[in-house]
């Protein structure tokens, strides 16, 4: 059991040793706070499940990628995992060793393969037959030759929300299984392809260790028909995907809520896996991203108004879903606290930001302590695809953030100035 980096002292929420409060005074709202002991921590326990092991763990930045927190992540030796020439290019300023870097996606761009080939980096994800022959052409053009790993879908059902679900026959990723023998025949033919590994990744938020075994049994009995036809595999990627707690983010708030089990932990899953890959003697590379930043970080946004329309009540928050996107985009749960318990009762009510959108919601009649306006509220559990799937709708400035170390903190990104929404544009007649 994860202990609580957000925790009440004096009836104020603090991460780590610091007030948000006093964040709040000094910044104003809405900002995102993370806390690097938890970072840590959690970095730590993936470490510490995989140890003893030839395995290498491959941050995905999609996550979240602020400068600040990828170069403290670069520093403890992890690997990268990217999925756009913007990424590469953050990860290798952010000191991540190009050896250590894997490129997925399922759309690469002639340009970003190029990006990816001069870059030398470990390898280059591959979703299609015809993904393949480009990158062959390409490298073949400069002279280079171009690591590659097969993505492969295993059509496996990783009982997750539809729209974070990737290994199922009908979504857009990878190679179908049954071909895979096929892509890595094609592979092994092209001179300017070096093949370096095998990839799968099933999903986001995946709850149940059932899918991580069976699509481990599928990678295994791959890896040896494989071999047996003579290519060498140096590693195979199990992509990442390991569920997290949104609820009880901050201990002793109810919300009403009732079902939701704990997340299998990454000791959970290797144990589970790794007696599988045992006799293989190849690398196993690990890409997580959720796992390592969302319960580091929390949105801290006022309440602006309240209000009543029919028997519905409603908080209006500075904080709208251009700042925080996922429960607008699929009804994701945040477990929502106030920074200042002024109050013990509580009320049933909808969080909903300010933009013009019905789905700018980000609690739907939920029990909450009782708030004012002027009031602070942490929607809890945001480091992961929160600030990184920010907009500038409503002509909206994307919030600061900021980090905490024990009983300081520092801002590790300005809030976005106004200009920002016109800087870029040729105003020119």
């Amino acid at each position: 059991m994860k202990k609580h980096c957000f925790t009440y002292k004096n009836r104020t929420l603090y991460c780590e040793n610091t007030s948000l409060l006093e964040i709040a005074e000094e910044v104003g709202t809405p900002f995102y706070v993370y806390s690097r002991k938890r970072l840590d921590e959690n970095l730590y326990r993936v470490n510490q499940a995989l140890a003893g092991t030839d395995s290498l763990i491959c941050y995905a930045l999609k996550a979240n990628s602020n400068p600040v927190l990828l170069s403290l992540l670069a520093r403890t030796g992890c690997g990268a995992e990217v999925v756009s020439a913007g990424e590469l290019s953050l990860a290798l300023a952010s000191g991540f060793p190009a050896g250590r870097i894997v490129f997925s996606g399922v759309g690469k761009t002639d340009r970003e393969i190029e990006k990816a080939i001069d870059s030398e980096i470990l390898a280059i994800n591959v979703e299609s037959f015809e993904e393949l022959r480009v990158i062959g052409d390409i490298a073949g053009a400069k002279g280079k030759t171009a690591p590659v790993a097969i993505r492969v879908n295993p059509d496996i059902d990783a009982k997750t929300h539809p729209f974070i679900s990737t290994a199922l026959r009908n979504n857009k990723f990878g190679i179908e299984i049954a071909r895979a023998p096929e892509a890595f025949r094609l592979a092994a033919s092209i001179p300017a392809l070096q093949i370096r590994g095998l990839h799968c990744h099933l999903g986001s938020m995946l709850m149940d260790l059932s899918p991580y075994r069976e699509a481990a049994r599928s990678l295994c009995k791959l890896i040896h028909e494989i071999r047996k036809s003579g290519i060498h595999l140096e590693h195979v990627d199990i992509g990442g995907g390991l569920g997290v707690a949104y609820h009880d983010i901050v201990a002793g708030i109810p919300d009403g809520s009732t079902d939701h089990p704990d997340p299998p932990s990454p000791e959970d899953l290797f144990s589970a896996i790794l007696p599988l890959f045992r006799d293989l003697n190849i690398r196993l590379v690990f890409e997580p991203g959720r796992y390592l930043i969302a319960d580091t970080g929390a949105l801290i946004t006022r309440v602006v108004i309240t209000k009543t329309n029919g028997n519905r009540k409603f908080l209006i928050i500075d904080a709208g879903m251009n700042d925080l996107i996922r429960p607008s985009l699929y009804e994701a749960y945040h477990q929502i606290v106030p920074v200042a318990m002024e109050n013990r009762d509580t009320e049933r009510v909808t969080v909903a930001g300010p933009i013009c959108e019905s789905t700018d919601f980000f609690a739907n009649d939920r029990q909450l302590p009782k708030m004012k306006r002027g009031g602070l509220l942490a929607v809890m559990a945001a480091g992961a695809y929160g600030y990184s799937l920010t907009s500038n709708y409503n002509g909206r400035l994307r919030p600061p953030e900021v980090l905490v170390e024990g009983d300081s903190y520092r801002i590790i990104r300005r809030r976005e100035p106004i200009e920002a929404l016109w800087y870029l544009a040729d105003n020119t007649n």
